[in-house]
């Protein structure tokens, strides 16, 4: 190849190097830089609220308020009630131990079924009768004194806690309210249980019992029994 001819490859060689060089340097000169992180700040838990948001622990013995007072409220069920306790405790939100009252509303439509297929009525009947009972209980805790026991154990992912409630039905004779709901045909046996405190029956014992109630109130179409097909 003559001299010339290698000089001028030479040279366009060199021109397409720098061209690429300089297309490069252009490129990463125009690209955006990359964003940083925006600074996060640590969580801050004001002051005191740390201990009034936090669930209690349960209890070993139960703890019992003997002047315990029934708030009104229209999300009281026959078996959840807004209470205050004492003059030096918060108003709670208890829900019974043994017992399942009809649901009030259709505010969780799948449980209020699951109450219809085994009480063997509708759901509007259950909700009628939850109703009757929600009224039942409150005109009972307003006109008789009543007992809160509870451990402060709290119902899963609730801001309620279970308890039981011993009603004052006469001088000197108390009579849990659970019993009542079940005798009146106003609840099934259900749910979570317990010890009861300075009871000689036993969990077992008090259950049985509690579904002798519910078999005589099958039997004598109280409450919502008077609707059921089974």
């Amino acid at each position: 190849m003559p001299f010339r001819d290698t000089l001028l490859n030479l040279a366009i060689t060199c021109v397409l190097v720098l061209i690429i060089v300089l297309v490069a340097v252009l490129l990463k000169e125009s690209r955006p830089a990359p964003l940083q992180a925006l600074p996060v700040a640590v969580a801050q838990v004001p002051v005191g609220q740390a201990m009034s948001d936090a669930s209690r622990v349960p209890l070993q013995q139960f703890k019992i308020f003997p002047k315990a007072k029934l708030i009104e409220s229209r999300a009281n069920e026959a078996d959840t009630l807004r209470i205050k306790v004492s003059d030096t405790e918060d108003e709670h939100i208890f829900v019974l131990y043994f017992v399942d009252a009809p649901d009030i509303s259709l505010t969780h439509p799948q449980r209020v079924q699951e109450q219809a297929r085994y009480f063997g009525v509708s759901s509007q009947r259950v909700i009628e009768e939850g109703q009757r009972a929600a009224q039942y209980v409150t005109q009972l805790l307003k006109q008789q004194p009543f007992t809160v026991m509870t451990r402060w154990e709290e119902v899963t992912g609730l801001s309620r806690y279970y308890a039981l409630i011993l009603v004052e039905i006469s001088p000197g004779k108390q009579v849990y309210l659970a019993d009542l709901l079940v005798q009146q045909g106003y609840a099934r046996v259900a749910g979570v249980t317990s010890s009861l405190p300075a009871d000689s029956r036993s969990i077992n014992d008090y259950a049985l019992e509690l579904q002798e109630l519910k078999r005589r109130a099958q039997q004598s179409k109280a409450g919502i029994w008077a609707a059921s097909k089974l």
